[in-house]
Protein backbone atom coordinates (compact mmCIF):
# COMPACT_ATOMS: atom_id res chain seq x y z
CA UNK A 1 0.00 0.00 0.00
CA UNK A 2 0.84 3.17 -1.01
CA UNK A 3 -0.36 6.42 1.08
CA UNK A 4 0.11 9.49 -1.64
CA UNK A 5 -1.94 12.25 0.53
CA UNK A 6 -3.33 13.62 -2.60
CA UNK A 7 -7.01 14.47 -1.91
CA UNK A 8 -9.52 15.96 -4.23
CA UNK A 9 -10.78 19.26 -4.27
CA UNK A 10 -14.57 20.35 -3.64
CA UNK A 11 -15.27 19.49 -7.05
CA UNK A 12 -14.22 15.90 -6.47
CA UNK A 13 -11.20 17.03 -9.06
CA UNK A 14 -7.10 16.37 -8.30
CA UNK A 15 -5.26 19.90 -8.33
CA UNK A 16 -3.63 19.74 -11.54
CA UNK A 17 0.00 20.20 -9.57
CA UNK A 18 -0.88 17.44 -7.91
CA UNK A 19 -1.76 14.84 -11.24
CA UNK A 20 1.70 16.11 -12.52
CA UNK A 21 3.58 14.82 -9.75
CA UNK A 22 1.56 11.52 -9.95
CA UNK A 23 2.70 11.31 -13.75
CA UNK A 24 6.11 11.99 -13.01
CA UNK A 25 6.12 9.26 -10.07
CA UNK A 26 4.29 7.01 -12.27
CA UNK A 27 6.96 7.57 -14.89
CA UNK A 28 9.79 7.23 -12.39
CA UNK A 29 8.37 4.15 -11.20
CA UNK A 30 8.36 2.47 -14.88
CA UNK A 31 11.98 3.46 -15.22
CA UNK A 32 12.56 1.99 -12.10
CA UNK A 33 10.86 -1.48 -12.12
CA UNK A 34 10.38 -1.65 -15.98
CA UNK A 35 9.57 -5.76 -15.82
CA UNK A 36 9.92 -8.48 -13.33
CA UNK A 37 12.25 -10.47 -14.80
CA UNK A 38 11.23 -12.75 -11.98
CA UNK A 39 7.89 -13.31 -13.91
CA UNK A 40 7.71 -16.74 -15.29
CA UNK A 41 10.90 -17.99 -13.56
CA UNK A 42 10.68 -21.49 -11.48
CA UNK A 43 10.47 -20.62 -8.12
CA UNK A 44 10.65 -23.40 -4.99
CA UNK A 45 10.61 -22.40 -1.32
CA UNK A 46 11.11 -24.27 1.46
CA UNK A 47 11.05 -22.75 5.41
CA UNK A 48 12.81 -18.87 5.31
CA UNK A 49 13.95 -19.67 1.98
CA UNK A 50 12.70 -19.11 -1.73
CA UNK A 51 14.79 -19.56 -4.66
CA UNK A 52 13.98 -18.86 -8.02
CA UNK A 53 15.29 -19.95 -11.68
CA UNK A 54 15.27 -17.35 -14.05
CA UNK A 55 15.82 -19.56 -17.29
CA UNK A 56 19.30 -17.36 -18.27
CA UNK A 57 21.32 -15.33 -17.36
CA UNK A 58 19.91 -11.82 -16.49
CA UNK A 59 21.15 -8.54 -15.16
CA UNK A 60 19.41 -6.62 -12.25
CA UNK A 61 19.85 -3.93 -9.62
CA UNK A 62 16.49 -3.86 -8.18
CA UNK A 63 15.13 -6.73 -5.78
CA UNK A 64 11.59 -6.70 -4.54
CA UNK A 65 10.01 -8.68 -1.64
CA UNK A 66 7.15 -9.11 0.20
CA UNK A 67 5.52 -10.54 3.07
CA UNK A 68 1.95 -11.94 3.39
CA UNK A 69 1.38 -9.38 6.19
CA UNK A 70 -1.89 -10.97 7.10
CA UNK A 71 -0.25 -13.09 9.56
CA UNK A 72 1.93 -10.10 10.97
CA UNK A 73 5.27 -9.05 9.61
CA UNK A 74 7.56 -11.23 10.94
CA UNK A 75 11.21 -11.19 8.95
CA UNK A 76 13.59 -9.06 10.75
CA UNK A 77 17.21 -10.01 8.56
CA UNK A 78 17.20 -11.54 5.29
CA UNK A 79 20.17 -11.96 2.69
CA UNK A 80 19.79 -12.00 -1.16
CA UNK A 81 21.63 -14.10 -3.20
CA UNK A 82 22.96 -15.12 -6.43
CA UNK A 83 24.25 -18.50 -7.53
CA UNK A 84 27.89 -17.32 -9.45
CA UNK A 85 30.74 -19.40 -10.73
CA UNK A 86 28.95 -22.65 -8.88
CA UNK A 87 28.37 -21.14 -5.71
CA UNK A 88 25.73 -18.79 -3.61
CA UNK A 89 27.10 -14.98 -3.54
CA UNK A 90 25.62 -12.69 -1.23
CA UNK A 91 24.31 -9.84 -3.41
CA UNK A 92 22.91 -7.87 -0.41
CA UNK A 93 21.27 -8.00 2.98
CA UNK A 94 18.84 -6.22 4.65
CA UNK A 95 16.37 -6.10 7.87
CA UNK A 96 12.79 -6.09 7.99
CA UNK A 97 10.45 -7.21 4.71
CA UNK A 98 6.84 -5.78 5.87
CA UNK A 99 4.38 -5.32 2.84
CA UNK A 100 6.44 -4.75 0.25
CA UNK A 101 10.40 -3.80 0.02
CA UNK A 102 12.54 -2.87 -3.02
CA UNK A 103 16.04 -2.84 -2.59
CA UNK A 104 18.68 -1.08 -5.06
CA UNK A 105 22.10 -2.93 -5.44
CA UNK A 106 25.07 -0.90 -5.86
CA UNK A 107 25.70 -2.14 -8.96
CA UNK A 108 23.71 -4.82 -11.65
CA UNK A 109 24.62 -8.41 -10.85
CA UNK A 110 24.18 -11.37 -13.49
CA UNK A 111 22.79 -14.62 -13.27
CA UNK A 112 20.45 -17.03 -13.38
CA UNK A 113 19.26 -18.44 -9.96
CA UNK A 114 18.75 -16.42 -7.33
CA UNK A 115 17.12 -16.93 -3.70
CA UNK A 116 16.14 -14.37 -0.33
CA UNK A 117 17.24 -16.79 2.89
CA UNK A 118 15.41 -15.14 5.69
CA UNK A 119 18.31 -14.33 8.68
CA UNK A 120 15.74 -13.99 11.62
CA UNK A 121 12.54 -13.97 12.21
CA UNK A 122 9.77 -13.39 14.99
CA UNK A 123 7.71 -16.53 13.52
CA UNK A 124 6.64 -18.39 10.72
CA UNK A 125 7.63 -16.84 7.30
CA UNK A 126 5.51 -16.65 4.06
CA UNK A 127 7.15 -14.56 1.52
CA UNK A 128 4.49 -13.28 -0.80
CA UNK A 129 6.63 -12.32 -3.55
CA UNK A 130 10.34 -11.97 -5.19
CA UNK A 131 10.65 -9.91 -8.03
CA UNK A 132 13.88 -8.31 -9.84
CA UNK A 133 14.09 -5.74 -12.42
CA UNK A 134 16.85 -3.75 -14.16
CA UNK A 135 16.07 -0.28 -14.21
CA UNK A 136 16.86 1.89 -16.88
CA UNK A 137 18.07 4.86 -14.62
Amino acid sequence: MLLLNVPPDTDGLLPAADVARLREFRERVDRELPEDLARGGRTSAAPGRVTVDLGADLEADRIRRAEDIRYGQQVEGFVVEAFRDGRWAEVTRAGVIGASRILLLAAPVRARRWRVRVTAARGAVRIAEFGMSRSRV
